[in-house]
């Protein structure tokens, strides 16, 4: 991805989050609030660091190992 055209994760209301404490709980609602950089930071770690299913993989391969991996 060129520098600067990275995505910018959409801004949700408070009452989102709110609403995702109630149903989900806080773990998640805190999970929801970080910068989305940070989110896919410790994925990437998790799934670097553990062997981890298919369906955790940043390109599964129902997706055919997405864009990033060469494919088109």
């Amino acid at each position: 991805m060129k520098e600067g055209s990275e995505k910018k994760a959409p801004e949700y209301p408070e009452d989102y989050y709110e609403h995702l404490a109630r149903t989900l709980g806080e773990e998640q609602a805190a999970w929801a609030r970080l910068p989305r950089a940070e989110r896919e930071a410790e994925l990437t770690w998790i799934h670097e660091s553990f062997n981890t299913p298919d369906d955790l993989a940043v390109w599964p391969p129902e997706l055919d190992g997405g864009i990033e991996n060469g494919s088109k």
